[in-house]
């Protein structure tokens, strides 16, 4: 999954939306392994840190080597004032939305 380049359109839609005053928040929702580096996600994280962007990520799906520990650092490098969440979804019989709601 290109993970980096979803979140970079997605930061340039909220870069051009209409209403200013809105918060800026995305939300990821992660079900296949992430092939970037952590060093990469980091960089990214600090960016929307600087471009006040909050992010929230739904890890869910293939538990893959690293997976968490990269989303970790993702949210870890771009959250500020604890504005940043990530939700764990074990894999199972259960609806991701039974879990999210």
């Amino acid at each position: 999954m290109n993970l980096a380049a979803g979140i970079q359109v997605a930061q340039l839609a909220l870069k051009h939306r209409q209403n200013k005053k809105q918060q800026q928040r995305i939300i990821v929702f992660s079900g296949s392994p992430i092939k970037h580096e952590k060093k990469m996600l980091e960089m990214i994280g600090r960016k929307l840190k600087k471009n006040s962007v909050a992010l929230d990520i739904v890890n869910f799906g293939e538990e893959d080597e690293g997976k968490t520990e990269k989303l970790e650092a993702l949210l870890a490098a771009v959250n500020n004032n604890d504005s940043s969440h990530m939700v764990h979804v074990p894999p199972g019989p259960n609806a991701l939305s039974d879990v999210l709601i």
